[in-house]
């Protein structure tokens, strides 16, 4: 990265850490890069002068709403309409023509985990909008969720920027789905009601989500840590409900578990579930791996405990730490 840092250098290490015990991400090599210019839009929207204000104010006074805003503002990425392609003609030639012939005349559920700033969703619902007249009779409904940040909030609005309606998306869809509003496009209402946003923490209990057909959770399987990934496609195995779907992305699989999947994908990235719940046995050499984060949930306590335990070992670095007033410098 070039330039000068705006940070003590114990405090992207920080942020690195409270990042992989919140949502058991890590955030790589280059997490100063992605810290500066992700938290400085941050701290602009929180009404701070300056990342380093906003940091500050973090970890000095350890707020949770700050915290999940900082951690999920570090998570956000970017994203394309009709990403991984492939994955989308799979779920238009076979998942829903598989489905309608089971749930003929029933609903049918779609979940997108971590949808981020909903490309995925809304592609979805192109895609479903563009099918009715093959499957008149099938009512779908689209649910998209991921940790609450300014991304899900953009998908909820179903609002997008020049630039990003150009990543992804064909023309026609452009011209059919979409409403011109100054510089940006907005997905239209008839769309907008077809789908569901919700904040949830991805590594949080499930259950009152429900069950869902399809469960789609493509390419962020790279992005968490082995602890994580455990918990995570546990979450997704009680969500699938028996013969429905979890599409991940093209490349990615579920490794040695099933977790009541079907260890022979339909397609690439997409396992089929035989039953409503993973046996004991099935997890029991990982089970030791994901009891790190059984209860690493965005509550009030379990932020509050990380950030006073993250922060002194931020404040060992001396590295401009500010003098007080009325007290000589050491």
């Amino acid at each position: 990265m070039s330039g000068a840092l705006s940070l003590r250098p114990s405090y992207y290490m920080a942020l690195k850490r409270l990042t992989l015990e919140l949502a058991g991400v890590n955030l790589g090599k280059d997490h100063t890069f992605l810290i500066e210019t992700r938290l400085s839009a941050l701290a602009r929207k929180e009404g701070f002068e300056n990342l380093g204000d906003m940091i500050h104010e973090l970890f000095s006074r350890g707020q949770t709403r700050l915290a999940i805003h900082v951690v999920s503002a570090l998570l956000e990425r970017a994203n394309r309409f009709f990403d991984d392609r492939k994955g989308f003609e799979l779920l238009g030639d076979q998942l829903l023509p598989a489905l309608h012939r089971r749930y003929r005349g029933k609903k049918i559920k779609i979940l997108s985990y971590g949808c981020s700033s909903g490309q995925e969703v809304y592609s979805t619902a192109f895609l479903v909008d563009r099918m009715a007249h093959v499957f008149p009779e099938m009512e779908i409904e689209i649910t998209g969720v991921d940790y609450p940040s300014w991304a899900l909030e953009q998908a909820k609005s179903g609002r997008f920027t020049h630039f990003e309606v150009q990543r992804g998306l064909p023309i026609r869809h452009l011209i059919e789905y979409f409403d011109r509003d100054g510089e940006d496009w907005v997905v239209k209402k008839t769309i907008r009601d077809c789908v569901n946003f919700t904040d949830h923490n991805l590594l949080s209990n499930t259950d009152h989500l429900g069950t869902y057909q399809i469960v789609m959770f493509r390419g962020r399987m790279r992005q968490f840590s082995p602890p994580a990934i455990v918990r995570v496609l546990r979450s997704l195995s009680s969500m699938v409900s028996p013969h429905g779907y979890l599409l991940l992305g093209t490349n990615e699989g579920i490794g040695k578990v099933n977790y009541g999947f079907n260890s022979v994908p339909v397609a690439p990235g997409c396992f089929l579930k035989l039953s409503d719940k993973v046996r004991p046995s099935e997890v029991e050499d990982e089970m030791d791996l994901a009891n790190p984060y059984e209860k690493m949930l965005l509550q009030e306590k379990v932020v509050k405990k990380s950030l006073k335990e993250i922060t002194s070992g931020a404040r060992k670095e001396p590295v401009e730490a500010p003098k007080q007033k009325g007290k000589p410098a050491a």
